[in-house]
């Protein structure tokens, strides 16, 4: 069985290009705060005269998908606390199916449910 997508309205592509700016410059402030916090650490330890190696942009990146990751599944970023572990699970379970349909190519069923 092939399904094809609906063309969309005028009105909805407008909503979908609105929606995607700001999506897009919501992102490049969040790239631009990691870059931005990884220099911070990298001069502060510098002006103090600190040897140790900075902290990387990775670092900064997993501080940031952990807060995102329990405020997503209903928890308090700063306690990471009160998730709930069912919201926690559809997350995980879709990071893994990114893994796998894009990056192994593998289709899950929920795949079908998804195209149109």
């Amino acid at each position: 069985m092939t399904r094809s997508c609906a063309v969309p309205t005028p009105e909805q592509r407008q909503y979908m290009e609105i929606r995607e700016a700001a999506e897009r410059a919501m992102l490049d402030k969040v790239y631009k705060a990691i870059e931005d916090a990884a220099a911070q650490v990298a001069d502060k330890f510098r002006e103090a005269g600190l040897e140790f190696e900075p902290t990387s942009k990775d670092y900064f990146t997993s501080a940031t998908q952990q807060v995102l990751f329990v405020r997503l599944s209903g928890g308090d970023p700063d306690t990471l606390k009160g998730g709930d572990p069912e919201i926690g699970e559809r997350v995980v379970r879709n990071c893994s199916h990114i893994i796998d349909h894009y990056w192994k190519g593998e289709a899950h069923p929920l795949d079908d449910r998804s195209t149109g």
